[in-house]
């Protein structure tokens, strides 16, 4: 039990390191002998943990009055209406690409709604979670 615990923290957390990601927590998931659920479940936890952090930290950045002055010069009320009304998709299919920790940030920055951050980034990582397991297991099983 001790030794699941610990293969789950190890692809747990290089999927919440920057720069590891999704894209390198399942491999590392496979190479140490976790079953496919485990290392889905695992990588896509430690993937998906920096999105509601960076949305509560930034929440508290938020209540200081320099930072709010900053925010406010640096994007245009339209922009961040067409974010929030088109920019879905491209939350979801680009933040396995980009790097969670990246699309959090700039979404805060670009005042994306807090469902929207949530739902499209945690979609695109689960998604793109089950097809590179799905290829690592089948690749595993054709060379094997």
């Amino acid at each position: 039990m001790l030794e699941y615990i610990a293969m789950a923290f190890s692809v747990w957390f290089a999927g919440f390191f920057p720069f590891f990601e999704i894209y390198v927590a399942i491999p590392y998931g496979f190479a140490i002998g976790l079953d496919m659920y485990s290392v889905i479940f695992w990588a896509v936890l430690g993937n998906y943990m920096p999105v509601p952090l960076i949305e509560y930290g930034y929440g508290w950045m938020e209540k200081f009055e320099r930072f709010r002055r900053w925010q406010q010069k640096l994007i245009k009320p339209s922009l961040e209406e067409k974010i929030n009304r088109r920019g879905k998709w491209f939350i979801a299919v680009l933040t396995p690409w980009i790097g969670v920790w990246a699309v959090a940030v700039t979404c805060k920055v670009l005042k994306v709604r807090k469902d929207i951050l949530m739902i499209y980034t945690f979609g695109g990582i689960v998604a793109y979670a089950i097809v590179l397991a799905l290829l690592i297991e089948l690749g595993i099983t054709l060379a094997g």
